[in-house]
């Protein structure tokens, strides 16, 4: 037997989908269904130097010391697997999971956490999918076998595993491409969200023309008493930097933005956009999205939504309280995907590169650098936060092209305009970033742990801190940070209109 590879291995497994059933129906045949099955692979495997570490029954355990020859190996058992003369008309179908990592080896055994990375991923997926992670998507993207190209899927969360995992799945050229939902944790409990408000949703039915007080308040006092709960929006009191307290909406809010008479919230779990009265501080309707918001805009009379997940965009009438359009197809799916309105234009962000100028019925497309995670406009240009290049890009409106880079923290994750300035939440530093518009200057200042949103208003500059539970003020005269609000619980979308901070509260599920 081969010695194990060593250094950075990719690992592939692999198992049938629904083989149980394969057997049911098969009965005696399915022992040589099975060997035929396995020949195939191994015939795969051993093509592009794969190493069998491990088979039980209808998985393999695969070894490959380069990340493209597991590739290659996935993908020519997928296409022989399909065009293979199976008995009876029935389908083979397997599902395969990639990672690529540096595991110890053992006695002909790998020790390491990506080994069960890799388990856990080829559990998630379909028969007939092959999914990959970061790591070897990265290692791969660039050396892909003819025929075949990549879909992000976006961050899942796996099993046993404490951070999600940001996994793509390869599209082979001639093969079904569009599969079910993976099976990670983050579907499972969406869908247990959804059985558990669907009693819920029928009260709301009843009373959707009727302003609902879902909302809880303490009794003043310096905010000690003020109740905050997962699923809402908090409010803080600008003028005392105190919590009042919280407004339920959908589930898993994320981004939030302010207009004149409305607080608008996108719900990531339940794909809606929740508006709130800033007065009464009351929820007045809850509007239904053709896909998962990403990002949220107002501005040319319509809240503007981004859905990065699909590559689209939703514009919301607030006059109707109901979508008016959905234009599709202006970028690839991406995990991420933001929006802002200025320069007489709407601005939409795709986590794979792709910036959208849209103005009327028009939409056309730029190049905004690596990972754009958020967009902001003012001074004459549009700003952009890039994740992968730890830079903000200034983009000329009229050309939609990058005139100037400027280097900024760590993982960049928000971005704000206002007075000439340029605002950035790093999250992988807990600094923010000021950027002087006219001569790009920076000055970095720190803040909590884990900024990923930003916002301008009411004298002051506010930075969500995710993993803190916080909310930091910062002095835009002195660039200090002059108050800290602690929340409870996890703090996502910030806004702010006239003396009143909003900000969106998720569970830490």
């Amino acid at each position: 037997m081969s010695e194990l590879p060593r250094g950075t291995v990719t690992f592939l497994f692999t198992d049938i989908e629904g083989s149980t059933q394969l057997l049911k129906h098969l009965g005696g045949a399915y022992g040589d269904v099975l060997a035929e099955h396995q020949r195939i692979m191994r015939a795969a495997f051993s093509a592009h130097h794969g190493r069998e570490v491990d088979t039980q029954g209808d998985s393999f355990f695969v070894a490959f010391q380069r990340g493209k020859d597991a590739v290659a190996a996935a993908v020519d058992a997928q296409r022989d697997l399909a065009a293979h003369p199976w008995p009876d008309a029935i389908e083979v179908k397997v599902r395969m999971g990639l990672h690529t990592g540096e595991p110890r080896v053992g006695e002909n055994r790998y020790v390491g956490l990506g080994v069960h990375k890799a388990a856990r991923i080829a559990a998630a997926g379909h028969g007939g999918q092959v999914l990959l992670s970061r790591t070897t998507r990265e290692l791969v993207e660039d050396e892909l076998p003819a025929g075949v190209t990549i879909r992000d899927l976006g961050e899942r969360r796996l099993k046993d595993l404490d951070r999600p995992e940001q996994l793509s799945q390869l599209e082979i050229a001639g093969l079904p491409s569009n599969f079910g939902q993976l099976k990670t944790l983050d579907v499972e409990l969406k869908r247990r969200r959804r059985r558990m408000y669907a009693g819920a949703a029928l009260i709301g039915v009843v009373a959707a023309a009727v302003a609902i007080p879902v909302f809880a308040f303490g009794q003043g006092g310096g905010g000690g008493s003020a109740s905050v709960e997962p699923n809402s929006v908090a409010v803080i009191d600008a003028g005392s930097n105190t919590l009042q307290g919280s407004i339920a909406v959908g589930v898993r809010p994320s981004a939030v933005a302010a207009s004149e008479g409305a607080v608008w919230v996108g719900n990531v779990d339940d794909e809606s956009v929740t508006r709130i009265d800033p007065t009464t501080r009351l929820v007045e309707r809850s509007i239904a999205l053709p896909s998962t918001p990403t990002g949220l805009a107002v501005g040319e009379g319509s809240v503007w939504v981004a859905q990065g997940l699909v590559g689209s965009v939703t514009e919301i009438d607030p006059s109707l309280n109901a979508v008016s359009d959905t234009l599709g197809g202006l970028a690839p799916r991406s995990n991420a995907g933001a929006i802002a309105v200025g320069e007489g234009s709407v601005w939409f962000v795709s986590g794979i590169g792709t910036i959208v100028r849209i103005a009327g019925s028009e939409a056309e497309s730029g190049f905004a650098g690596a990972g754009p995670s958020a967009v902001a406009v003012g001074g004459g240009a549009v700003w952009v936060a890039n994740r992968s290049d730890n830079a903000v890009v200034r983009i000329n409106p009229r050309t939609i092209s990058v005139v100037k880079t400027i280097s900024v923290g760590r993982d960049p994750r928000g971005i704000a305009f206002a007075d000439g300035l340029v605002w950035v939440a790093n999250d992988g530093d807990d600094a923010v970033t000021r950027i002087d518009a006219a001569s790009g200057s920076t000055t970095t200042i720190p803040v909590g742990d884990g900024p990923s949103a930003i916002a301008v208003g009411a004298g002051a500059v506010w930075v969500v801190n995710r993993d803190d539970a916080t909310v930091s003020r910062i002095d835009p005269e002195t660039n200090e940070v002059v108050a800290t609000i602690a929340l409870a619980h996890r703090p996502a979308g910030i806004a702010v209109s006239d003396d009143t901070v909003w900000v969106a509260i998720q569970p830490l599920d």
